[in-house]
């Protein structure tokens, strides 16, 4: 099983226990050093200390009685004879390793190698075999040894002391034998708690994803528990919630889109269909120019809601839109022409314009928001209708306004809306789809800009389109 399919409360429990077992063994490796070096130094320091008392505190009756219980010291005499001490320790001491010292200082130290042992050696010589230690070496009058037993004369005798890491590894030894046990535990207990604090910290995810599964197109109306924590997990919740509350109001608009789609294009049909059947039923009482203006109108209504609903599908996908350079003033010109030509007679359309100015993006679908806003504006006015270009900053501003009844705050935003229409505009023997002005938003939003209604204008309407101005070369 590889680590990705492994849960994450395991991973975390395992990288928890590596690093834990490497912070450990880092750790017990240097207790080990530092306990040895400290040991080791207490000891140097000791034996140095002591050769420097053996001159005060020697005196005829022998060795000093703190040397007594020691097992690895030796002094001998000048011809190198053991006088005191070990004897494990004279095979490693000749000539001219222990010679008479009378013009060495106090304290000699040395680092030597006890190499092997004869075979006649004494058996305890055989364990300082092999092994580096260090050697304190110090001289200093006391009774040598008399040949004929008579009294022992004096005479320069010199000490050996071997200091050996016996105490510091053995006390590395005991604190190895709790380390040996205790890491493992360590490791295990730091693992056990990663584990529980990662099973805790995961609970809410259970909770999290036994709601999603619940959760289906028909019913978008539930929502994700949000942890009282404001952790990671609450913010992926609340996140989570917000993307189901954007998703329901796509599935609810996409379903009020479908009905309206539906209804709008089942009453063109409806009126095509009663008149085509009133005029077969009734041949020779029909006035068939009249019958085929009629349908041809309502085929031109379903015509035209028809391509509205491919542009606003084509525009739900959000592409970009081409990167082409678009002259504003001329595409205003053209689109305040073209609705000078479906105007009413008693309707002005003026279209002001100054210096060039021009965006990136699709000149089709800009001529589109034009048209369409020129439309709403020429259906609604008394008047005058007037389409202004100008420049603010790095923006181009679209402006709109005619002298018509306006309309109320309280439908600014909703006259945006697929299929919506003002009270006072239902009626469909205008020609008016209710997309006209959602489909201007949209394509102003696709172009990186925004579509909105003055409410500060009074009377009539004014809708302002701000886009992205293209740099000036």
């Amino acid at each position: 099983m590889t680590s990705s399919r492994l849960p994450i409360r395991l991973r975390a429990a395992l990288a928890a226990a590596l690093a834990a077992a490497l912070a450990f063994s880092a750790g017990a490796w240097w207790l080990r050093h530092e306990l040895y070096a400290s040991k080791l130094a207490a000891a140097l320091n000791q034996a140095e200390a002591d050769l420097n008392t053996i001159e005060s505190r020697y005196s005829g009756r022998g060795v000093p009685s703190y040397f007594q219980d020691r097992e690895t010291w030796v002094i001998v005499d000048p011809e190198g004879r053991l006088v005191a001490g070990a004897p494990e320790l004279t095979p490693f001491v000749p000539d001219p390793l222990c010679p008479s010292l009378p013009n060495t200082p106090p304290v000699a130290r040395t680092t030597v190698h006890l190499g092997p042992v004869a075979d006649s050696a004494p058996p305890g010589s055989r364990r300082l075999a092999g092994h580096d230690f260090t050697l304190f070496t110090g001289s200093f009058e006391g009774p040598g040894q008399a040949d004929d037993g008579g009294p022992a004369p004096t005479v320069t005798l010199t000490l050996h002391l071997l200091v050996t890491p016996w105490e510091a590894e053995q006390a590395v030894a005991d604190v190895d034998r709790v380390l040996y046990g205790g890491i493992p535990a360590a490791v295990l207990l730091v693992a056990l708690i990663v584990w529980a604090t990662t099973a805790r910290a995961l609970r809410p995810v259970e909770g999290i994803q036994q709601r999603l599964r619940a959760i289906t197109a028909r019913d978008l109306s539930l929502r994700v528990p949000v942890p009282p924590r404001r952790d990671e997990i609450a913010r992926l919740a609340a996140t989570t919630n917000d993307t189901l509350d954007r998703l329901e109001q796509a599935v609810e608009q996409q379903r009020r889109f479908t009905a309206d789609a539906s209804h709008e294009l089942r009453t063109p049909l409806a009126a095509l269909r009663a008149d085509l059947e009133v005029a077969l039923h009734y041949p020779d009482h029909t006035d068939w120019p009249s019958v085929v203006r009629d349908t041809l109108a309502d085929a031109e209504r379903l015509q035209q809601l028809t391509e509205d609903l491919l542009l606003l599908a084509g525009l739900d996908n959000h592409g970009a839109p081409p990167a082409q350079r678009v002259e504003l003033n001329a595409l205003a010109h053209n689109a305040a022409t073209r609705a000078r030509r479906h105007a009413p007679a008693a309707v002005r359309v003026d279209c002001r314009t100054g210096e060039d100015i021009a965006v990136h993006g699709d000149a089709r679908q800009l001529e589109r928001l034009l048209r369409n806003l020129l439309d709403n504006a020429v259906r609604h006015a008394r008047s005058s209708v007037t389409l202004t270009v100008g420049a603010r900053g790095s923006a181009v501003l679209l402006e709109v306004r005619d002298d018509g009844t306006g309309v109320p705050p309280e439908e600014h935003e909703r006259i945006f809306e697929r299929f919506a229409r003002l009270d006072s505009s239902r009626t469909r023997d205008d020609g008016g789809t209710g997309l006209g002005l959602a489909i201007a938003r949209e394509i102003a939003h696709r172009h990186g800009g925004t579509l909105r209604l003055d409410g500060t204008v009074s009377p009539g309407a004014r809708f302002i389109a701000e886009l992205p101005r293209e740099p000036s070369r």
